[in-house]
């Protein structure tokens, strides 16, 4: 049953929006394929992800994107450098502990923590930072894909999953 599942970590719901934003500028592929595969993705391990949940913030934030003048770093690089820094950092409380004596991080929420409005605010927000030099960027040639899938738990086997010819049909 659904009603048993945990929410989506807040972190977990940004990579998610983040690797569609990275998927849709790389692969070329329609915005609405990419977020059905992730909020599947996401539904499989946690409550109900809707496609919507995913493409809206997707769309904003490639909307804001398109908007800047003279960026310092190309689309695709700060989605990168958007989904390493919610994957390695827990805000300001410093490095995100994935692996703890009591738990995970992977481990679901038992109230929503995550919205489009909020997830906007702070790629925006990353962003605004990035550009002022106060956050970390990814390290050259790292992506998500290249950390060990079996610590990324259930956000490895999402990232894992290939585009099947059905979702392109």
């Amino acid at each position: 049953m659904t009603d048993d599942k945990l929410f989506a970590p807040e972190f977990v719901y940004e990579i998610c929006v983040g690797l569609a934003i990275h998927d849709f500028l790389m692969k070329d592929l329609p915005l609405q394929i990419l977020s059905d595969r992730y909020s599947k993705g996401l539904t499989e391990h946690y409550r109900q992800v809707s496609e919507v949940e995913i493409s809206h913030p997707t769309e904003e934030i490639l909307r804001f994107l398109s908007e800047q003048k003279k960026p310092q770093y190309e689309a695709h690089d700060k989605a990168n450098f958007f989904i390493y820094n919610r994957l390695k950092f827990d805000g300001i409380r410093g490095e995100r502990k994935l692996k703890g004596i009591f738990g995970n991080a992977f481990t679901g929420d038992k109230k929503k923590n995550y919205s489009v409005e909020e997830t906007v605010k702070n790629f925006k927000a990353f962003v605004f930072a990035m550009r002022a030099g106060t956050v970390d960027k990814a390290p050259v040639g790292w992506t998500i894909k290249n950390e060990d899938q079996e610590e990324l738990m259930c956000l490895g086997e999402i990232i894992a999953q290939d585009l099947s010819i059905d979702n392109l049909l």
